[in-house]
Order: C-alpha cells, then sequence, then structure tokens
C-alpha cells in the first residue's frame, strides 16, 4: 500500500466544521497519508470552499446522499492506506491524537477498532463506549426498575462512529458497514462483527479528541426520529426477529409504565419524555416493515426480479 493511513470524513453541507476538522489533522511527514472526503450531495460551495484550502485532498462527488456507512464503504474502496481513520466532519482533534492512535493499534494486532477519548467543546467528557443492542439498557430506563432494583453497569462494547480508526484488513474482513444503515447505530453494528471475528473493541483514552456532537445534522427532529428507527434495525440485526419483537414490547412497557412513575420518581424526566415517545411513535410504521424489507429470504426472493 501506498501510504500507512487513510483518513475519511463524511461531508454534508459541513465545510466550515470540515475546514475544522482538516486543519486539526496532524501527522509527522515520515508517516505517508491521504485524506479522503465523501461528500453526500450537499449541492453547496463545500468542495470549492476546501479543495481551495487543501488542493491535495481526494474529494469523491456523491449525486445522492448515501448517509455515512455506504459513503465510508465508498471512501475505504479507493483508500491505499493499511490503516483507516473514519471522521465526522465535527471533529478536532489534539496534535499527537492520530499519532498515539496509529501506534497503539500497530504495537497491538488483536485491535480490531479504536475509539479515543471524546470531549465536548467545553472541555467535559463525551460518551465514547457503549453497548450494543442491550436489552439490560432499556430494562434500566424504567423508572421504577431503576429505582428499586438499579442493575450493574453493563461491558460497553463499541466506540463511537465520529473517531474510528480501523485496519484495513480487518474492515475489508468483515465486509465494512452493512449498507441497510443510513445513519445511526451503523458503527455499533459494525464493532459488533468486529467483535465476533475474534477482534478487540478498544477504547483509548490517552489519546483525546473534541467533539461537537450533532454539528453535522442540521435538523434535528429528523435526526431524532432516524436514530429511532436505526436503533430498531439494530436490534433485528444483532438480536434476530425475537429480540426486534422484545426492544419493542419493553420499549412501549416503559413507555406506559414511567407516563405514571415520573410524577412521583423523576420530575425532571418530564421535559424530555413527550419528545421522545413522539420521536419513535412517528416511526411505528416503518417498525412493523423492518421484518421483510431486511430479512435474508426478502432479500433473496427480490434479488431474482432484478
Amino acid at each position: 500500500m501506498d501510504n500507512l493511513l487513510s483518513v475519511i470524513i463524511i461531508n454534508y453541507k459541513t465545510p466550515d466544521l470540515l475546514l475544522r476538522c482538516i486543519n486539526s489533522i496532524k501527522l509527522p511527514k515520515s508517516i505517508p497519508n491521504e485524506i479522503i472526503v465523501i461528500d453526500n450531495a450537499s449541492n453547496d460551495d463545500s468542495k470549492q470552499i476546501v479543495t481551495n484550502q487543501f488542493p491535495n485532498i481526494i474529494w469523491i462527488q456523491n449525486p445522492i446522499n448515501e448517509g455515512f456507512g455506504r459513503a465510508n464503504n465508498i471512501g475505504v474502496s479507493i483508500a491505499k492506506g493499511e490503516y483507516l481513520l473514519l471522521l465526522n466532519s465535527d471533529m478536532i482533534l489534539q496534535e499527537n491524537t492520530i499519532l498515539c492512535c496509529l501506534q497503539e493499534v500497530k504495537k497491538h494486532p488483536q485491535i480490531g477498532v479504536l475509539g479515543c477519548k471524546l470531549l465536548n467543546e467545553d472541555g467535559s467528557f463525551q460518551k465514547s463506549m457503549f453497548s450494543v443492542a442491550s436489552f439490560r439498557k432499556l430494562i434500566d430506563q424504567n423508572l421504577i426498575f431503576n429505582y428499586f432494583l438499579p442493575l450493574k453497569k453493563e461491558k460497553e462494547d463499541a466506540v463511537m462512529g465520529s473517531f474510528m480508526m480501523i485496519p484495513k484488513k480487518v474492515f475489508q474482513e468483515v465486509g465494512g458497514f452493512d449498507p441497510d444503515f443510513f445513519m445511526y447505530s451503523e458503527e455499533l453494528e459494525l464493532c459488533h462483527r468486529i467483535s465476533k471475528a475474534g477482534y478487540k473493541i478498544y477504547y483509548f483514552d490517552k489519546a483525546t479528541a473534541i467533539h461537537k456532537h450533532g454539528g453535522s445534522i442540521s435538523n434535528k427532529s429528523w435526526g431524532n426520529k432516524q436514530r429511532y428507527l436505526s436503533n430498531a434495525l439494530l436490534f433485528y440485526k444483532v438480536r434476530g426477529l425475537f429480540g426486534y419483537l422484545l426492544y419493542h414490547k419493553l420499549f412501549i412497557g416503559n413507555a406506559v409504565t414511567n407516563f405514571f412513575a415520573m410524577w412521583l420518581l423523576d420530575k425532571e424526566y418530564r421535559k424530555s419524555f413527550y419528545k421522545e415517545q413522539k420521536y419513535y411513535f412517528s416511526n411505528f410504521v416503518y417498525y412493523l416493515k423492518i421484518p421483510f424489507l431486511y430479512s435474508a429470504e426478502f432479500k433473496s426472493q427480490m434479488q431474482l426480479f432484478v
């Protein structure tokens, strides 16, 4: 391979954030690297603004918005690096972030994906590790159960997709991002497959980066609805049909229980309760379609007509 590291950034109408992100990418000249930007049909001046300042970056212009995972797959398909760094455009890296992470991945060949310590713009800690399709997390969101029988914290086995360093051979071995996901939860599903393949999901807290969480999403309402839809798809992919149905049963059970319990147990919870229920239930028709649209049997039958 010509480069040791390929940095892949997905852009959608965020030229200012993208400039800030690229400016923060620092590597010694001794480490060959490339920066690949995949633009998801921004239809603005992003390309001109960014390439004027960084003429050496590789700019791939998608004719349509491919979402996060599919766009990254496109970037990886042309990447020449032995290692991949997948970044959100709303990231700011510290001076030695990439170098420290790269040294750590090279030192430990069992690492399948590495995530660093993420901070908010004010310097406060941002959650960087997550559990994948967790029933325990759903049960813990029940106010009554959590009040009387709080569960112990479970092992978190996925890193946030805003910063993921992955050996290219691992990414290719597991098949990359699942193209069925448009946005959200795709990195959790990818981490799940990497872990199943025998590699380690590694959280490296000695390297830090600043993440303007949600900075690349202009429509927050759409983003929240999409988050619930993708989470449901994640449960179907990881837990199967029974687990998918159980996910919805637990969520709806929590909604009913918490509606009554929040008046006594958690008054602050009321502020977010109605919005979150609205986001979840607005997707209900799509929830009914998921088992049919994404089943292996359905897909194989549809291929007969292609």
